[in-house]
């Protein structure tokens, strides 16, 4: 990354992770054209939503991981700090409370 497109103009309008068409040119991150389109504010906001929902994605990746490493007794739960431990707890009893919720209503829709 990044492929760029240009408006008429030659102003940089789109980044893209692989080209879609002839009119699309490849750049280095830090080429001024690219920095400057990053530093647009509607783009600022747009990648800022982007990193949110990478972030909230990346939990539940950490999880799962923290749950393989100790099936496979790579460490010991209690091993993490308590704070840590608190909160891998709250979490994993928050998914089991919604999950348990979800299937509570999905299985009313049969009553009917």
């Amino acid at each position: 990354m990044p492929y760029v497109k240009r408006n008429q103009q030659g102003k940089v309008v789109q980044l893209m992770d692989e080209p879609i068409d002839e009119g699309s040119e490849w750049l280095e991150l830090n080429d001024l054209d690219v920095v400057e389109f990053l530093r647009l504010p509607a783009n600022e906001m747009e990648l800022k939503k982007s990193l949110a929902i990478s972030d909230s994605e990346m939990v539940r990746v950490v999880e799962d991981l923290i749950d393989i490493l100790m099936e496979k007794q790579v460490f010991v739960f209690t091993e993490l700090p308590e704070a840590v431990q608190a909160k891998l707890n709250a979490r994993k009893k928050l998914r089991h409370d919604v999950n348990a919720l979800s299937n509570l209503i999905s299985d009313d829709d049969n009553i009917f």
